[in-house]
């Protein structure tokens, strides 16, 4: 017994640097202690045969009616086995706290309406793909009741248009560096929840989270594609992409043209209304299964996204309040076959009858709502 004791810890390493697997290698700092003292003493069986493929493991007495059906899924209950009531009591509360946070994180991000317009009106895909990757929420949506596609350029009263933090290379410069640091972080945080937890849906997987993140900026990408739908981009023609990649959004003079619905964009709204309520409650699935993370260490995860998407909708908000001066009008297509001509709305008459009312005069303040 004592002999088994003395190479139990190196038969561990053995088979931790003979697989390629990462989970079980990384814990979180709180109990990580505890975790890893856990699977190299007591449960050094279960994780050997799971580096090593291993199902004999499930028919011994120890896991033979425990319901694991994966040598992944015994390494996970011998653990729990281990592990204290009161360790087991805060890391349920850790699930219950990462349960809501793809919920609030959706309350504090973008939708998919706004970050559409960056791209397709705005033309700076490479900016919105960055955004979309550092703040990977969206909003719910009802099905068959896509806003206005250009609503949000319109004026209204207290609507605040653009203001001048600097030189236009400083602004530039600025956005980038805040959504690819936010890119980092969401990058970051969500590889250490993918090899550093236990997704008990699918114990023996890493992925989860990483697929939460990923199917989150496909939904924004729907939704650019239904935006497109009901636009077309008047002018200006021919301008490279990097030329309007690199261009500040209040800096632009656009013109597009509003479509009459069709089929494809009833088809494209009602996918990306119906993706991010399944998007919410994917990530409500998977992160309230999440074990072997603390409630303290929880809250450092839950603060790390919350900080991405915050500064990721500032850079959006900006950007969104340069283009509603930079948009010179809006065509609306006809409404029906008997239908003559388009419809010319002219934001900047808006305007000029927001300066005729004094309604720009007194002091604007910026603020996060579309």
């Amino acid at each position: 017994m004592r002999t088994t004791t003395i190479l139990s810890p190196l038969l561990f390493g053995a088979a931790a640097s003979a697989s390629p697997d990462p989970l079980f290698r990384t814990w979180y700092p709180q109990y990580g202690a505890v975790f890893q003292a856990t699977l190299s003493s007591q449960c050094a069986p279960e994780y050997d045969a799971w580096g090593a493929n291993n199902h004999s493991i499930l028919l011994t007495p120890d896991h033979a009616d425990d319901g694991t059906t994966t040598p992944g899924e015994t390494v996970v209950q011998c653990i729990l086995d281990k592990t204290s009531d009161f360790i087991q009591a805060n890391m349920a509360s850790a699930s219950v706290l990462l349960g809501i946070t793809p919920f609030a994180l959706s309350v504090l991000g973008s939708s998919s309406e706004e970050s559409a317009l960056l791209y397709v009106i705005a033309r700076r895909p490479l900016l919105t793909t960055l955004l979309l990757a550092g703040s990977p929420v969206v909003v719910a949506l009802r099905p068959f009741e896509y806003k206005d596609p250009v609503g949000i350029l319109r004026s209204r009263e207290g609507r605040f248009y653009s203001f001048k933090l600097g030189p236009t290379w400083f602004i530039l410069f600025l956005e980038y560096f805040i959504v690819l640091v936010s890119v980092a972080n969401v990058a970051h945080v969500t590889y250490q929840l993918g090899v550093g937890v236990v997704c008990m849906i699918l114990p023996d997987s890493s992925y989860l989270p990483a697929l939460w993140v990923a199917t989150g900026v496909v939904v924004h990408v729907i939704g650019a594609l239904c935006l497109g739908s009901r636009l077309r981009l008047l002018s200006p023609r021919g301008e490279s992409w990097w030329q309007s990649e690199f261009t500040l959004s209040s800096a632009k003079s656009i013109t597009v043209k509003s479509l009459p619905e069709r089929k494809l964009f009833l088809a494209l709204s009602w996918i990306t209304s119906t993706s991010t309520t399944f998007h919410v409650i994917f990530g409500t699935l998977a992160y309230s299964s999440i074990q072997f993370i603390s409630v303290r260490d929880a809250f450092g995860v839950i603060g790390r996204y919350t900080a991405s998407v915050t500064l990721c909708r500032v850079v959006l908000m900006y950007e969104l309040s340069g283009l509603r001066s930079s948009v010179d009008s809006i065509a609306g297509g006809p409404s029906g076959p008997d239908a003559h001509g388009d419809e010319v709305l002219e934001l900047h008459k808006d305007v000029q009858r927001d300066l005729a009312d004094g309604i720009k005069r007194v002091p604007r303040v910026f603020t996060f709502a579309p």
